[in-house]
């Protein structure tokens, strides 16, 4: 299993410069290690291949400094994360998480489709396979992205990531945050992937309860043993993967579910899975693509 479990022993106070001694350089010896300024920007990228969709998104990425409207930092190979947000939160409620891998080296891109009350699933699974390609081909991009990529969501975002890898198995890893069934199905897409897979819940969630939704996916996946994890988060809550909102709030409400553990513990421990994880499968591309036959 990746080196996030050195992790799990160590003081949740301690993550931040833990994961800042880790993160290798991009490129070893040319300055292009971390931690970074993070700059944020908004662009709209056109999928051809679907009718010319539109793909508005908002990305976060090591800059020369921080804010919106920054610069990306020429040179260096940052690999790329595409984050799929839940049923109606939209994609601001996740800048916790887009601003902690962006600090660490990841163009992290978080897509603002399908937001309203009657969301494909199967179209945000399709801007979440397409992004990494876009920045790659995008001018202001193409220098600093490397591959592989990495692809993420919550709740319905999770569901749609597994949607999203089982179509583009060139992702370098996958990860869900109390990821939700979608139609069409995660967990029968689950059965396709092979990519390194990450499935964290909250034990306190009833959204999207394990052995509904995570349990059944992490089951199917077609990922070796060593290279899959399913972490369960004591106290944490379905809504608290993001930084809220009401409609989250709402349904959480409803059916009793409430974290007994503060949103910044919660994201801690996110963090402390993710980010080795990604250090690893992202930055060591030849050795996954021999694995995995990709």
């Amino acid at each position: 299993m990746w080196i996030a479990q050195a992790y799990r022993t160590c003081a949740l106070a301690a993550f931040a410069l833990a994961a800042a001694l880790v993160v290798p350089s991009a490129r070893a010896g040319d300055g292009c290690a971390g931690p970074w300024p993070v700059a944020e920007t908004s662009r709209v990228f056109l999928d051809v291949s679907r009718n010319d969709r539109e793909v508005p998104a908002r990305l976060f990425h090591p800059g020369i400094a921080a804010g919106a409207g920054g610069q990306p930092v020429a040179g260096c190979a940052f690999p790329i994360v595409a984050f799929g947000h839940g049923f109606t939160i939209p994609e601001t409620r996740y800048r916790w998480l887009a601003l902690a891998l962006a600090a660490q080296g990841f163009v992290v891109a978080l897509p603002a489709t399908e937001t309203g009350l009657s969301p494909s699933h199967g179209a945000l699974a399709g801007d979440l396979a397409f992004l990494p390609r876009a920045l790659v081909r995008d001018p202001a991009f193409a220098s600093v992205a490397g591959t592989p990529h990495a692809i993420g969501g919550h709740s319905m975002g999770g569901g749609a990531a597994l949607l999203a890898v089982a179509s583009a198995p060139r992702a370098g890893a996958l990860f869900a945050l109390a990821p939700a069934e979608t139609n069409p199905s995660a967990i029968a897409a689950a059965a396709s992937i092979r990519a390194p897979a990450l499935l964290v819940t909250g034990s306190r969630d009833c959204v999207t309860p394990t052995a509904q939704h995570a349990g059944p996916m992490f089951a199917a996946l077609a990922t070796p043993p060593a290279h899959r994890l399913l972490f369960d988060i004591a106290g944490g809550s379905h809504c608290q993967f993001s930084d809220g909102w009401f409609t989250c709030t709402l349904g959480e409400s409803a059916c009793g579910g409430a974290a007994s553990i503060p949103a910044a513990d919660q994201h801690a421990q996110v963090l402390a899975e993710l980010l080795p994880m990604l250090v690893e499968r992202l930055r060591v591309d030849a050795l996954f693509l021999d694995d995995f036959g990709n």
